[in-house]
Parts: structure tokens; sequence; C-alpha cells
């Protein structure tokens, strides 16, 4: 149970966040935009809405972002690679990120 609402915490965390993101970009835009490029002012779901919409645009909807002990790992097991492992690690990398969400580990150490 305890890990359940460490869980929650922290989606409570990422939407109050989002939403302060939110209200900022609202800020910025109005205190700039309008005058710079005589754009007209937005409001909150406006702003929210830009986010969304940067996201799609630049960010993409992939969920392949690492957890730092995850980056730790791999970048650990990159060192040891020679050129060659690197170069299959990419390829399948390339491969299988398309397949599905969980990215395959370094060579050599299936479980």
């Amino acid at each position: 149970m305890k890990h359940f609402h460490s869980h929650a915490f922290k989606h409570l965390l990422l939407l109050l966040l989002l939403a302060a993101v939110a209200a900022v970009v609202m800020l910025l835009w109005n205190a700039l935009l309008p005058d710079i490029a005589g754009c007209s002012p937005v409001n909150y779901w406006q702003a929210a809405g830009l986010l969304v919409l940067c996201r799609l645009l630049f960010g993409g909807l992939h969920h392949g972002h690492l957890h730092h002990g995850e980056r730790a790992r791999l970048h650990g097991h990159w060192h040891g690679m020679s050129r060659e492992e690197r170069k299959e690690f990419i390829r399948q990398r390339m491969c299988h990120s398309h397949d599905n969400d969980e990215h395959p580990g370094p060579p050599g150490n299936a479980p």
C-alpha cells in the first residue's frame, strides 16, 4: 500500500508541475508575443494546448526515457563494449524500439 501512495504522490506532483508549466507558458506568451508579433493573448487552457501540441510536434509520443538507475547501468555496459558490440547494440535498439516499450539490454546479457 505504501508503494501505491508513493506512486500516486509522484503522479500528483507531475500534474502540479504540468499545471505550473502551462501557467508559465501563458504568462510568457501574454507578456511577450502580443507586443513582438501582434499575436492575441492566450488563456490557461490554450497555453496547456500549446504544450500538448509542442510535445506532439517536437517530442513525439514515445516513452523511451530511461530511469536514472537504468541509465547508469547502460552507461557502465556501454563503456565495457567493443566497437562492434556497440554497433550491434545500436542496431538492436533501433530495430526493436518500435516493436514494444521494452528495450533490449546490452548484447550478451540476455536473461
